[in-house]
């Protein structure tokens, strides 16, 4: 999510380690009052141009959680050592190379209760948190104000089996049948994950964490993001588009993590299809890496033979302080960030958060940005594979439609809202 210091984004929950890009947003972690109390750190976006893009936003306290913990069996922890999980390969095994071709994901769906089909026009917000405007505002409220949106697909991060009941009964109250569906994300680092913990270790407390978050929801979701912006703390050098910009002491666990995740998701329901994401503009690397099994070892080339993982959809963020996503990257390059990660890997791409430059920019460039955002993503959609694309935030005092209030309409509502009336997918 959107912050104008990135490094210190997930500074409450874990300590960030520098980041390049001067201007980053300051993102404000909420502490947890689960069993042993974790910290949350909140999705976020609109960083810094070289570097990671989450979003500041207010500090909140979730609902205790009551669920029961999950391990992984023998055979699925043993999994996590690192050892090939599939000999897929392809052009992008080695070295740097951006656009390699591959077979995809595995063919998944489901029927979840209340989730339409519509799911390009999205959008950010915190329903699960303990505090402030979403814990005061009843689900059924910010349903409204969704549906006069026009919004079809509501992103909500969750770090335990409270939270996720919170987005269940949601699911099962006001928004069953409601045309608009809800994307959970997972926050690992709210259940203390460690990048510099075991690749065994983080592979069990993802599973953990998505077995516990995956329970309530069954049947009421058909896709969930597995982990926030977890690669923001490991780019050690560059921009993150070569091999060599990534901590091959912390990327083990990193991949143990993301592993956990999906295997977690996949054990309590199998039908439900899991994305992955990265917060860093130019990071399509270290999905690719991730993909390919490859480990960063200091050189361009990284070294193969690690697990590789597999998702049904590649999750993405991008705020205006990034540029052009067709256009990215440093000293001119000009990549066009959405065919690598369509050439890459073949599913479809979610753009799960996007949005202006916060406090940097005024309530009429913020306007004006997003319905020219609006504008390049419906008209690319087709061509890339977009699935979603959804704004940070519905309610947020920065990078908000609306002020924390849950009132105050900032004049972007309107041109986020007339757009989607003009243009309906």
């Amino acid at each position: 999510m959107p912050v104008p210091n990135q490094a210190s984004r997930h500074r409450l929950s874990h300590p960030a380690a520098s980041l390049d890009a001067p201007k980053r947003r300051t993102f404000l972690a909420m502490m947890l009052a689960s069993a042993g109390s974790a910290v949350l750190a909140g999705c976020g976006g609109g960083g810094g141009s070289s570097d990671s893009q989450a979003a500041g936003k207010s500090s909140a306290t979730a609902n205790s959680s009551t669920s029961t913990s999950t391990s992984p069996s023998t055979s699925s922890a043993s999994a996590a050592s690192g050892a090939s999980a599939s000999n897929a390969t392809d052009s992008n095994s080695a070295g740097d190379a951006t656009q390699p071709t591959n077979t995809g994901s595995s063919d998944t769906s489901s029927q979840a209760s209340g989730a339409s089909d519509g799911l390009f026009y999205g959008i950010n917000g915190h329903m699960a948190w303990g505090n402030g405007i979403y814990q005061t505002m009843p689900a059924a409220a910010q349903l409204a104000i969704l549906q006069d949106l026009g919004v079809t697909n509501y992103r909500c991060d969750i770090a335990d089996g409270g939270m996720a009941t919170t987005l269940a009964n949601a699911l099962k109250g006001p928004f069953a049948n409601s045309g608009v569906s809800i994307l959970p994300v997972f926050n690992p680092l709210s259940a203390h994950w460690d990048p510099h913990s075991s690749e065994a270790d983080a592979y069990a407390l993802g599973y953990d964490l998505a077995v516990r978050c995956t329970r309530p929801l069954k049947g009421l979701v058909k896709y969930i993001e597995c982990g926030n912006e977890l690669d923001v703390d490991l780019k050690i050098a560059g921009d993150g588009s070569s091999t060599a910009d990534w901590d091959p002491a912390c990327w083990p666990s990193f991949r143990g993590a993301l592993r956990g995740m999906i295997d977690g998701v996949r054990a309590i329901d199998p039908t439900i299809q899991c994305g992955v994401n990265v917060g860093i503009p130019m990071a399509y690397r270290a999905l690719q890496m991730l993909w390919n099994g490859i480990s960063p070892d200091g050189t361009t080339q990284g070294v193969s033979g690690a697990a590789s993982l597999r998702w049904d959809f590649t999750s993405y963020h991008w705020y205006k302080s990034s540029g052009d996503i067709q256009c990215g990257g440093r000293n001119n390059a000009c990549v066009d960030v959405l065919q690598v990660l369509k050439d890459s890997f073949n599913v479809p791409i979610w753009l799960t958060e996007w949005g202006w430059s916060g406090a940097n920019d005024t309530p009429q460039s913020a306007a004006a940005y997003t319905g020219k955002a609006l504008k390049q993503y419906r008209s690319i959609k087709d061509k890339y594979n977009i699935q979603s694309i959804m704004m940070y935030a519905v309610m947020d005092k920065n990078y908000g439609l609306m002020q924390l209030d849950g009132v105050t309409k900032n004049p972007a509502y309107a041109v986020f809202k007339d757009f989607i009336a003009a243009n309906p997918v």
